[in-house]
């Protein structure tokens, strides 16, 4: 291990924790964890949750990256993530760059899914996210971040 990834193991470590509280507060707030529906819709870039046809909680997000057959890629790396939705995270990379992280600087690094969150975690961070979620895509799963979240009721 590089001690650049020394150096960012150590940075990231206590952020999983703290996107654990961001999160664990979203649940208490909005429930998230017990909708029993969930949509995520690309144009829009949000999130709803639903309980017997009725929207309950509307969340602004931004995708991190997915996980697909051991691979985690970062969004702002993928070509069908369009470019203004790719910005907001683009601000990790920059923020990788200016600290010689090679984990938030690569398209792509080996990983599962705590791969994903520890790079969610991260970006959760860094983009000052009021928590994220994982949902399953047809290969992998796909993380993001909360910008925001309301109540639609």
């Amino acid at each position: 291990m590089s001690e650049s990834d020394h150096e960012f193991d150590l940075f990231v470590h206590p952020l999983v924790h703290e996107s654990m509280a961001k999160n664990e507060a979203c649940n208490q707030q909005f429930k998230v964890g017990e909708w029993p529906r969930w949509d995520y819709d690309d144009e829009q870039s949000t999130l709803t949750f639903s309980k017997d046809g009725r929207l309950q909680v509307l969340a602004e997000v931004a995708i991190v990256g997915t996980t697909e057959g051991g691979q985690w890629q970062w969004s702002w790396a993928n070509g069908n993530v369009p470019s203004e939705r790719r910005a907001l995270i683009d601000q990790v990379r920059a923020f990788g760059e200016r600290n010689g992280w090679t984990k938030l600087t690569a398209q792509f690094l080996d990983g599962d899914e705590y791969t994903g969150w520890e790079m969610t975690s991260g970006a959760a961070h860094i983009l000052d996210a009021k928590g994220s979620y994982r949902f399953p895509t047809e290969h992998g799963y796909a993380y993001c971040i909360y910008r925001d979240l309301r109540w639609i009721v």
